[in-house]
């Protein structure tokens, strides 16, 4: 059984990370498509976007795939992959979205956090049930966190969401696919 995934895990041609258990995934963004349509929001397809990168190695200052990710590199990947623009670093995203309260959390907004004290300085991809993914640390890879648990909660600033962010398009109609 080399090189075939295990049963149950989801892989992605883009990613030579780790398959990841579809037991794992706290939410199903791919619901989130109109049946009929084939329309989701731009928000959306960011999350399927970073769901895509799980098991991706954390790199400083990384903004790819084959390379690694920081939390912001991640954040505007997938981003830039549902064709919306944010700029590189958390503090910059956060200046450039719109606030949006805890309770009002949607799939795909972005959530803010003070690790080190001053300004925002950590981001994430909302993803429903009080789950985020993100790229953590040195050492770790992206994967999903609980926004109401311990060091989390304690250092979230706040949610914020792109203007466009909730314009529809086709599910998988890309930049790259254009």
């Amino acid at each position: 059984m080399t090189g075939s995934p295990t049963a149950g895990t989801t892989t992605s041609g883009d990613n030579p990370h780790p398959a990841v258990s579809a037991l794992e995934l706290p939410h199903r963004p791919l619901d989130t498509i109109d049946s009929r349509s084939g329309m989701h929001s731009r928000s959306s397809e960011a999350v399927v976007q970073a769901v895509a990168q799980l098991g991706t190695p954390y790199r400083w200052g990384g903004k790819s795939a084959s390379k690694g990710f920081d939390c912001s590199g991640l954040t505007q990947h997938a981003y830039q992959a549902a064709d919306l623009s944010l700029p590189r670093t958390s503090y910059l995203q956060y200046r450039a979205t719109r606030r949006v309260a805890r309770d009002d959390l949607r799939p795909g907004d972005l959530v803010f956090f003070r690790l080190n004290g001053g300004r925002v300085d950590h981001v994430g991809i909302y993803v429903g049930g009080q789950r985020f993914i993100h790229a953590p640390s040195r050492g770790k890879t992206v994967s999903f966190a609980r926004l109401d648990k311990g060091f989390w909660s304690r250092r979230y600033v706040g949610g914020g969401r792109a203007p466009e962010a909730n314009e529809l398009q086709l599910a998988g109609n890309r930049p790259e696919d254009r």
